[in-house]
């Protein structure tokens, strides 16, 4: 089903952090975003341009802010012949369908949501359903190329389309589409088959990973220096992390990984810092501290100089169990400082996996 996501408003375009928010929301109801389009305001042209858009899409979700809400409503009810009335101290058209500051219009192959949206209150619901023609899995252990090569033959049965995104060097993200769902179903069961335990449904590891170690109860922390905290910061935004996780150390001077990592100065001297035997004393004293089952450590430089001889963008991480089992990689990432930490982040959610697959399995 086409659809589009459609912000207007000077206000919600301004707001990063509200807008976030929206792509957020949207996403966890439609599974993806889709078509994106932002206008700063109403103007003499969004008639003709809604009636266009009318006829383009099978499903709008249009966010307004309160200041273009009421232009929109009146322009809608008018393309459907509708009349605009009063509803819980909002206007919407008589024939919609109505929640609080939500409406749904029905258009002949098209239906429209309509959100007024205040960035200081919390999002009205969005409404109205789609039927997606599309799953998302992904592979660990493959790159994306020998990925396609694997599963062209169980495309071609299925007739099934499919596209690849690399997230990591041996980590793939793969989305699957159909007109009939079943194919979808059947391919993915077979896929499954294929590759067992290195595959999984969804488009976010790191939500995967977290919620198999919430499952199983098992506690985590980590340590971080050149990631600054992203590691936590993206584990919290999971629902019950709580049961798991008690805290980690963010240890960017040299200084705070001898007093608090216990990190002796030696191994710390000149480029030591940037290595992966720093790494190993990361993991041993953040176990220490935290007596997790897990925990994680990152070491490098996200910035885009290079320092003491190393490259920009190279970065150590680090897994380690409570049984003592660990493992430790290499990670030359290319991109700004924010790219270099979220990849650097997930490549060391990833190494649970590889680490300990078994906890993992699908």
């Amino acid at each position: 089903m086409k659809h589009l996501l459609f912000i207007i408003g000077d206000e919600l375009i301004m707001s990063q952090n509200y807008k976030e928010y929206i792509y957020r929301a949207y996403e966890q109801k439609f599974e993806e975003l889709g078509e994106v389009r932002i206008q700063s305001k109403t103007d003499k042209e969004l008639p003709f341009l809604l009636e266009k858009l009318i006829e383009q899409y099978e499903f709008i979700t249009l966010f307004a802010d309160e200041q273009c809400y009421s232009t929109i409503a009146k322009i809608l009810a008018t393309l459907n012949e509708d009349n605009l009335i009063l509803k819980d101290e909002t206007l919407v058209p008589d024939k919609a369908i109505f929640a609080k500051n939500s409406f749904v219009s029905d258009f002949k192959n098209c239906k429209i949501n309509v959100l007024k949206v205040n960035t200081e209150e919390k999002l009205p619901p969005l409404l109205g359903e789609l039927t997606p023609n599309f799953k998302y899995f992904c592979l660990f252990g493959i790159d994306d190329e020998s990925a396609l090569i694997l599963l062209e033959t169980l495309r071609k049965s299925y007739e099934v389309n499919i596209k690849a995104s690399k997230l990591l060097a041996d980590l793939t993200l793969m989305k699957i589409s159909s007109l009939q769902h079943g194919k979808i179903e059947g391919f993915l069961q077979s896929v499954q088959n294929l590759f067992g335990s290195k595959v999984f449904l969804g488009k976010n590891p790191i939500h995967f990973i977290v919620n198999k170690l919430l499952e199983k109860r098992l506690k985590i922390s980590f340590a971080e220096s050149c990631t600054g905290g992203n590691c936590a910061a993206e584990l919290t935004k999971i629902s019950g992390v709580s049961e798991i996780f008690e805290g980690s150390i963010v240890s960017y001077s040299n200084r705070l990984k001898h007093e608090w990592l216990g990190i002796s100065e030696s191994v710390l001297e000149g480029k030591g810092v940037y290595s992966e035997r720093c790494i190993y004393f990361m993991l041993k004293g953040i176990f220490k501290t935290a007596k997790p089952d897990f925990a994680l450590a990152i070491s490098g430089i996200a910035g885009e100089q290079d320092e003491q001889g190393i490259k920009a963008g190279s970065v150590y991480i680090g897994a380690m169990f409570k049984d003592g089992a660990y493992i430790q990689e290499t990670l030359y990432i290319k991109g700004d400082r924010e790219f270099i930490q979220k990849q650097a982040v997930l490549g060391a959610f990833y190494l649970m996996f590889k680490l300990k697959p078994e906890i993992f399995e699908f």
